[in-house]
C-alpha cells in the first residue's frame, strides 16, 4: 500500500555504481541448463529416470537443481524449457587487466529409491574471467545421458 507523501525508499538507497572502484570489475558468472536427454533406462523397475544436477563451487557455494524433487524423463526423451534454468551463479570482483579462473564441478546424478543416488557424469569446468558465452556437455562414459550447459560470465556494474 502506498501512502502519498510517505517515504518508500530504503535507508542508504542509491542507484549509483557499486563501490568496486574504477580499478576493479565485477562479473556475474552463471551456469544454465539448456537440455537434458537420455537414451538409457536407469530405473530398476523400467519406468522413468529421475535426474538432478549438483554444482560445487568455491567453499560454501554449492547448489542442486532442481532444489527439491527431480527431473523425470523416460528413455529416448529430451527435457528442455523455454525459460533459462540457472543451476548456479556467483558474483566475482576482479582487478582491471587481471584474469581470474573460477573452478566449478558439475555432477549429473540419477536418483533411485532402492539404491544410493548414482553419479552418472562429472566434469570440472574452468571459467576464465572475462570470457564469452560457451556451451559444455556433461555426459556419462557411454554417452547415453547428456546435459547441455551454458556458461556465462557477464560484466555487471552492480
Amino acid at each position: 500500500m502506498y501512502v502519498k507523501g510517505k517515504k518508500t525508499h530504503a535507508k542508504g538507497e542509491s542507484f549509483t555504481q557499486d563501490s568496486v572502484g574504477k580499478e576493479k570489475e565485477r562479473f556475474q558468472v552463471s551456469l544454465d541448463l539448456m537440455s537434458l536427454k537420455t537414451r538409457k533406462d536407469y530405473d530398476s523397475m523400467g519406468r522413468i529416470g529421475e535426474f538432478y544436477i549438483r554444482v560445487d563451487g568455491d567453499k560454501m557455494l554449492k547448489s542442486r537443481y532442481p532444489h527439491k524433487g527431480v527431473i523425470k524423463i523416460a528413455k529416448n526423451q529430451v527435457f528442455t524449457s523455454k525459460a533459462d534454468m540457472t543451476i548456479w551463479s556467483e558474483f566475482k570482483t576482479v582487478r582491471k587487466g587481471k584474469s581470474l579462473t573460477v573452478k566449478v564441478d558439475v555432477i549429473l546424478r540419477e536418483k533411485d529409491h532402492l539404491k544410493k543416488d548414482q553419479e552418472i557424469g562429472k566434469q570440472t569446468i574452468e571459467i576464465q574471467l572475462p570470457e564469452k558465452t560457451k556451451y559444455v556437455i556433461v555426459q556419462d562414459k557411454d554417452e547415453d545421458t547428456k546435459a547441455k550447459i551454458r556458461i556465462q560470465a557477464t560484466r555487471t556494474r552492480y
